[in-house]
């Protein structure tokens, strides 16, 4: 399976994610951020006085070629440092991917995940997605394709922080404490920013609208909940950016 696949295909068969939080997303208005309580119930903070390591981009490279095992590697110190428990047949399956988006600088520029479910026939998602320190997921958007609408989707914090950014807005709105990938100077046009902290849930602002996320300083474990994803429908700012 390549990684175009990974975004147009069932990528996980445990189907456990998208069902608890389906009430609140039906009711919650679009484009707003609401407080969902301590996360996780069970899970444990970091522990004290530690830091999570910020690995400079070449560490994920070998001979000039992005390293996924090495990748998957620092998200387990991520996982392990914020107690957050998973399968180790899941980390070990092909359910659990890494995506560099080919512009080689996966330090800033990447991300991890799971797709639990993408159900084209009943329209709903279930996506755990995984940010190391300062990590940005590549501007995009979200078009019809397949005979289904425009993705909607948000985004629940779980471990961590991070960023969302939305469309419209200036560099400005940009919070000094925010780095944004200088590899995407130029390819980078929603700048309405939100940060979301535990628990902390988030929504797309509108359909079709550019957006992307960015982790804190301790990585992100983020839950999205959406309706149906599809490759073909996935567009993004950047040109050299794949899948």
């Amino acid at each position: 399976m390549n990684r175009r696949d990974l975004f147009s295909v069932l990528g996980g068969s445990a189907a456990l994610l998208a069902v608890s939080q389906a009430e609140s997303f039906a009711q919650q208005p679009q484009g707003r951020t609401r407080p969902q309580g301590p996360g996780n119930p069970g899970t444990r903070p970091p522990q004290g006085g530690r830091t999570l390591t910020k690995y400079p981009s070449e560490h994920f490279y070998k001979n000039g070629k992005f390293d996924e095992e090495v990748a998957k590697a620092a998200y387990r110190e991520m996982f392990e440092f914020h107690r957050y428990s998973i399968r180790e047949t899941v980390l070990n399956s092909k359910d659990f991917w890494v995506l560099e988006f080919g512009l080689g600088d996966y330090s800033n520029v990447g991300m991890a995940g799971i797709f639990f479910v993408n159900d084209k026939e009943n329209g709903y998602f279930g996506h755990e997605i995984y940010l190391l320190p300062g990590q940005m997921i590549a501007e995009h958007r979200h078009l019809p394709a397949e005979g289904k609408p425009a993705k909607h989707e948000c985004w629940q914090v779980r471990h961590g922080q991070i960023w969302t950014f939305a469309s419209g807005g200036t560099a400005a709105n940009v919070p000094v404490d925010v780095t944004l990938p200088k590899s995407q100077d130029g390819a980078i046009t929603a700048f309405n920013v939100k940060k979301l902290e535990v628990g902390d849930m988030d929504y797309l602002s509108k359909l079709e609208a550019p957006h992307f996320m960015l982790a804190g300083p301790q990585g992100a474990i983020v839950t999205e909940y959406a309706s149906y994803h599809s490759g073909d429908g996935l567009r993004f700012t950047n040109p050299k950016a794949k899948v």
